[in-house]
């Protein structure tokens, strides 16, 4: 049985008229234009890169070509990877976290439940939407200012010549003169393999992992941060 001095300190459930359409008219809405965007500058071609120029017979752009299902990480997989594992560590974080402030709530430690069109919200559900939605739109956004560079810098992947298979005759002028060749003389019939070779730089590996590595430290780190500060002061 609870104690008339512990049922006072059970803190009611606030109401809340901003979250539900905060989150249905604000947060997916710039979740998922995101994605879509995303979709049309990754799987599609409707967005060309810059055609930057090379030198003839370079072998740092003769490189052999590796298709995309024969890639140690795919795309796809990078992207998976990158949104299940911290989405999980920060499941696991909140769920211990909210165990924890459970068990301390005689203290007054615990984050109250939040009452909106007429669910209850607990802490547990509400920092864990909002650090996985956050850390979501991070993948996309930072997915999308990669895609972007990429596509304004045109830099050459090692195998562009590979799978350009640029047809010399038609520069006018002979190779010997090593001269910088800024036409677009590709003969290859893979055009997706083409464009992707002119979209490298920065690569989306290493901009996605290292943003996946960052947000898991913070949202980690960052709640311990605050206690440390707020029993400071």
């Amino acid at each position: 049985m609870i104690s008339t001095k512990e049922k006072s300190k059970v803190r009611p459930p606030k109401d809340s008229m901003t979250l539900l359409p905060c989150f249905y008219f604000v947060e997916l809405p710039i979740v998922a234009s995101s994605i879509v965007s995303l979709y049309f500058l990754e799987l599609t071609d409707i967005f060309r890169p810059a055609q930057g120029g090379f030198q003839c017979h370079d072998r740092s752009l003769s490189m052999p070509y590796v298709e995309t299902n024969e890639e140690l990480i795919p795309l796809l997989m990078l992207l998976s990877l990158a949104f299940a594992a911290p989405a999980a560590s920060i499941m696991v974080g909140e769920g211990v976290l909210y165990c924890i402030q459970s068990k301390l709530k005689g203290q007054g430690s615990s984050e109250g439940s939040i009452n909106a069109g007429g669910c209850n919200f607990n802490s547990f559900l509400r920092r864990t939407v909002r650090f996985v939605g956050v850390h979501v739109f991070g993948l996309c956004a930072t997915a999308l200012v990669t895609d972007v560079i990429q596509l304004a810098t045109g830099y050459h992947a090692p195998f562009f010549l590979t799978v350009c298979k640029p047809n010399y005759t038609r520069l006018g002028t002979s190779c010997a003169t090593n001269p910088y060749i800024t036409q677009d003389i590709c003969t290859g019939n893979d055009l997706h393999a083409i464009l992707s070779a002119r979209k490298t730089f920065p690569s989306q590996h290493a901009t996605l992992s290292a943003f996946a590595a960052v947000y898991v430290s913070v949202s980690i780190c960052s709640p311990i941060w605050a206690k440390t500060y707020v029993r400071e002061l």
